[in-house]
């Protein structure tokens, strides 16, 4: 009696333990559900050469290294009246159409279908709208430049418990479209205690990126900046290469310390390349100032020297710009040093002020002072004037060449009449 009651309670037991172990199992498999998340960016694409077409997209799907299944299929749609007109995909076992304006792309099987933290690349183009790469360019969109994406984990996109997550984090649905930056003009601070033969300014402009309608793109961010002319240059921020945007307006700041003159700089989205230069803007390698104890004058090393009396009050900045060609009374470029000659009267009184520039023997020649033309630009690069002799106008209203001669060892010297009206940033 005693041992078969022993038996029956060591099978109940037994009975107890297997449900047990059952329910720990089901628990087990509702704490740890599978993960489904995806990535989409949607850009231009990148151009192997010639210039930028904003017809032409590349879209970047990525199954999530958070993801522990497979992603098999997705769905993507362009903006409300974008027309898709070609869908192409190199990923090996995926398939890319259009079908009622909608990209669909498809594994042929599961094996084929993305592994987590696996991409893929597709080449979309767009028959219309007309896209802007420029600021300002006209387009034909309705709206919005947001495209849209759905992704299934089975490869025909079929059923409903297999859908993944969209992660806004590494997802861009609204593509670059153009860059804008502003006029640079007068520095916005000046340093009081420089030296007088070096610049010290910092000059500022803002850039805004604008998505595929020209629309300005809020989450934008990674443009690269370059330069022409900025030798020297400092950079904000300190990388000297990034900007930082805000809402879709990025700061560009720098200070020259000695810089050419007709100077640019450039940002360009480094994934598509689309890029805009600003307006050429001028900082000077010299400025003379009441501070200095004698006339300013200034070299540029390679034979050009200028001098002027300092101002009674205000500055008066020098620049040397190489390598320049311009048209000037039916003539195009040899212009003496290849070198554009900027003058910047900052606050100067009024009336005429001079300047005199000595071109050395090496780069003038031996030829008749008579023999050379000055030319003038006042109108923001678009356009030199010959300078008429002092003798033949008023030099209180006309600037004009006041003297041009071979002095002692055979070099050229020229002394301009000008006004201290700076209608450039440049000056003269």
């Amino acid at each position: 009696m005693k041992r078969f009651g022993s038996l029956r309670n060591a099978a109940a037991v037994l009975t107890l333990c297997g449900l047990v172990a059952a329910a720990v199992a089901v628990a087990s498999a509702q704490a740890a559900p599978s993960k489904k998340n995806y990535t989409v960016q949607v850009a231009v694409t990148k151009p192997a050469s010639g210039p930028v077409d904003a017809q032409n997209f590349t879209i970047t799907l990525a199954n999530d290294k958070s993801s522990n299944t497979t992603l098999g299929s997705v769905n993507i749609s362009p903006p409300v009246g974008f027309t898709v007109d070609a869908a192409s995909t190199s990923q090996s076992g995926w398939s890319a159409i259009v079908v009622s304006g909608v990209i669909q792309l498809r594994s042929a099987s599961s094996s084929d279908a993305l592994a987590a933290g696996q991409l893929m690349t597709v080449s979309v183009h767009v028959a219309s709208p007309a896209l802007p790469i420029t600021p300002n360019s006209p387009t034909g969109c309705a709206g919005t430049a947001t495209w849209s994406a759905q992704a299934k984990q089975s490869n025909d996109f079929n059923g409903t418990n297999n859908w993944f997550a969209l992660l806004a984090a590494g997802s861009d649905l609204t593509p670059l479209g153009s860059f804008e930056i502003a006029d640079i003009g007068t520095p916005i601070a000046v340093d009081p205690l420089f030296t007088p033969s070096i610049l010290l300014q910092q000059y500022t402009s803002t850039t805004t990126a604008y998505d595929s309608c020209h629309n300005v793109k809020g989450n934008y961010s990674g443009a690269t900046l370059t330069h022409v002319g900025l030798t020297g240059a400092t950079y904000v921020p300190s990388d000297g290469q990034t900007l930082s945007w805000s809402n879709g307006v990025g700061t560009v700041k720098f200070t020259p310390v000695v810089s050419e003159t007709d100077n640019t700089i450039t940002v360009t989205d480094p994934t598509t390349l689309i890029a805009d230069p600003s307006k050429p803007f001028d900082t000077q390698q010299k400025i003379c100032t009441t501070t200095d104890t004698t006339d300013c004058t200034w070299n540029n090393g390679h034979g050009i020297n200028a001098s002027a009396p300092k101002p009674a009050t205000g500055s008066l900045g020098v620049g040397f710009n190489p390598n320049i060609t311009f048209t000037c009374n039916g003539v195009t470029g040899g212009n003496l040093g290849n070198t554009v000659i900027t003058i910047a009267p900052h606050d100067t009184p009024n009336g005429a002020y001079q300047v005199t520039l000595v071109f050395s023997k090496q780069l003038s020649g031996t030829g008749s002072a008579n023999a050379f033309i000055f030319c003038e630009d006042i109108n923001d690069g678009n356009g030199f004037q010959q300078l008429p002799s002092c003798a033949d106008v008023d030099p209180s209203v006309d600037d004009c060449v006041l003297d041009q001669k071979r002095i002692t060892g055979g070099a050229l010297q020229v002394i301009l009449s000008l006004l201290p009206g700076d209608p450039y940033v440049g000056g003269k």
